[in-house]
């Protein structure tokens, strides 16, 4: 099983024996899961310290050689995850884009995949949007990126203050996206986190989903230096 996202999660917790009379236990900062590693090593070179095991984001408790085997398989799947979306609508043609940027780690490579999809029979711009968060999450699906945090990055208020359960949604057909994507969420064993970011800083997802609304098809891959 495999953990990660935008910012991986990982505390250690441990008995600090000071002296036969005195224990301690201690609960680390999070940090980085590769960090936690290196961390529990020295750790575990201490005759003091006792009962040493790992916490992940998830709640999840691991042993230090389990999580060992988990960097390893982290390196070969898509972890660090940071998703943009967004969705448009032409209201005169009935016609909505939607535009998917993915920054992700793999390998200790850095990547950026961007894909957009010209969609119809939605509503109105706020189901583009909902459109575009959902297709992120098939996408991550094609990608294997499940059992981690993620950080979705979206400039619907609408969106993702409802999904943070901190608006009302009261139209059936929003209704109904919510509860695609939150299956889906479920299905993945994402732990997602939205949020809202100025349309200044979406500028590529809202230029892929104006793309696609114009017929323009973009789908691609690229090695990064790091990631954005």
């Amino acid at each position: 099983m495999m953990i990660g996202g935008d910012k991986v999660n990982i505390r250690l917790a441990y008995m600090y024996r000071a002296g036969k009379e005195m224990e301690i236990n201690f609960l680390s900062d999070e940090m980085r899961i590769e960090d936690s590693v290196i961390i529990a090593e020295k750790l575990e070179k201490e005759r003091s310290v006792q009962n040493l095991y790992a916490i992940d984001d998830l709640d999840r408790t691991w042993t230090i050689k389990e999580l060992k085997r988990l960097v390893a398989q982290v390196e070969e799947e898509p972890h660090h995850i940071l998703v943009y979306f967004d969705g448009g609508y032409d209201r005169n043609d009935l016609i909505a884009g939607v535009g998917v940027v993915i920054y992700f780690e793999k390998n200790n490579k850095y990547f950026r995949h961007r894909k957009n999809v010209k969609l119809e029979q939605l509503d109105n711009n706020n189901e583009a949007e909902y459109a575009g968060l959902y297709h992120s999450l098939e996408i991550l699906e094609e990608m294997g990126a499940t059992n981690q945090s993620i950080t979705f990055k979206g400039d619907s208020m609408v969106v993702i203050h409802q999904l943070n359960e901190e608006w009302p949604c009261y139209e059936e057909n929003l209704q109904r996206w919510i509860e695609r994507i939150e299956i889906k969420v479920e299905q993945l064993g994402i732990q997602p986190d939205y949020q809202v970011i100025s349309r200044k800083n979406n500028k590529e997802a809202d230029h892929l989903a104006t793309q696609a609304i114009q017929g323009i098809q973009i789908e691609s891959t690229l090695e990064i230096n790091k990631r954005k």
